[in-house]
């Protein structure tokens, strides 16, 4: 989970696990918004035709998530086991791919450690925790949650990490605990991502930072692509956020955004070809991927790459309430 986002699965193995309506894990009941609470959403895309799961879109506030359910990543890791057995492996590209993105979150790093030098820093969903580690370097007191148990070993025999393959609010931390909390690439993964920003806001001191980043909506590629777009097929989205929505729910669970990012992201070409397989189900290509991930010129030809699809937001936790005030600074990278 978490900042490593999924390294996509043969399309073949993809149609065979997925889980089939009346499993324990799949959700068949309709969803209400989990920003405004209403529950009388338009149907953007039918089940099957974007992803897994029916993507609607709130009539109220514009909220876009999956609804009902048929895959929830959470399940799918803890189906595979508890604890440290939870989840799976990552193959060795997705773990270079987590060393490359680093340098995608060195400003959000370095703001976080000179905001609080030496403070206390959590990361919900760290994966292999290779961000956790750069502020560890820098001096950070660091602790990370994944459930993927595999990613957890990992971050603790690679980078000598405390982490724990449990959610936060498995974790119960005390109040007030946190300078900075870290979520990247994880609120869309969440089955109630307000109850666990609220969390979230009841861990952080007053006046924390959360920095939280998720692919959004309101973009020229998801009008060109619509069904096809690289993040709406993914089945363990469930929910997408534009920049007013994101802005609206980390309001709503009582933090001021204080700097909104449209961030780049380090690519290889096998993620690219990847990322067209999956969108046209093009099997060839799909291949074409996977063998290429395999080879060193993979790694050697990755680039940065922003076409404005990704949100970055630094909020600061009010312990007041969710009151918008103005001073929020904006930036490209």
């Amino acid at each position: 989970m978490g900042s490593s986002e999924h390294e996509p699965v043969p399309l073949d193995a993809a149609a065979a696990e997925a889980p089939v309506l009346g499993r324990p894990d799949a959700r068949t009941d309709s969803v209400p918004c989990n920003l405004c609470g209403a529950d009388d959403p338009e149907v953007l895309f039918e089940a099957g035709v974007a992803q897994e799961g029916r993507v609607v879109r709130c009539r109220g506030c514009g909220l876009m998530y999956v609804s009902p359910r048929r895959r929830v990543e959470l399940a799918d890791y803890r189906e595979r086991g508890e604890g440290e057995d939870a989840g799976w492996p990552l193959s060795p590209s997705s773990l270079e791919r987590q060393r490359n993105q680093v340098r995608d979150y060195r400003h959000s790093v370095r703001a976080v450690a000179e905001a609080y030098p030496g403070g206390r820093v959590l990361e919900v969903g760290c994966c292999t925790g290779a961000v956790l580690a750069e502020l560890k370097r820098l001096g950070m007191r660091c602790i990370g949650l994944e459930p993927n148990g595999w990613a957890c070993r990992y971050a603790r025999e690679e980078y000598g990490l405390e982490v724990a393959p449990m959610t936060l609010e498995e974790a119960a931390f005390p109040d007030d605990h946190f300078d900075a909390v870290l979520m990247l690439h994880v609120i869309e993964h969440l089955t109630d991502p307000m109850a666990t920003l609220r969390e979230i806001r009841r861990v952080l001191k007053p006046g924390g930072t959360l920095v939280v980043e998720t692919p959004r909506y309101d973009t020229w590629s998801f009008e060109l692509m619509g069904r096809r777009e690289r993040n709406v097929v993914d089945d363990w989205h469930l929910y997408f956020y534009t920049t007013e929505t994101l802005r609206r729910t980390l309001e709503k669970a009582g933090f001021r955004v204080v700097e909104k990012r449209v961030p780049s992201r380090t690519v290889v070409p096998s993620r690219l070809i990847g990322a067209v397989a999956k969108a046209f189900r093009l099997r060839f290509l799909d291949r074409m991927a996977h063998g290429l991930a395999r080879t060193r010129v993979n790694s050697w030809l990755a680039f940065p790459l922003n076409i404005g699809d990704l949100l970055r937001y630094h909020a600061v936790a009010e312990k007041g309430g969710g009151t918008a005030k103005p001073g929020e600074r904006e930036a490209v990278a």
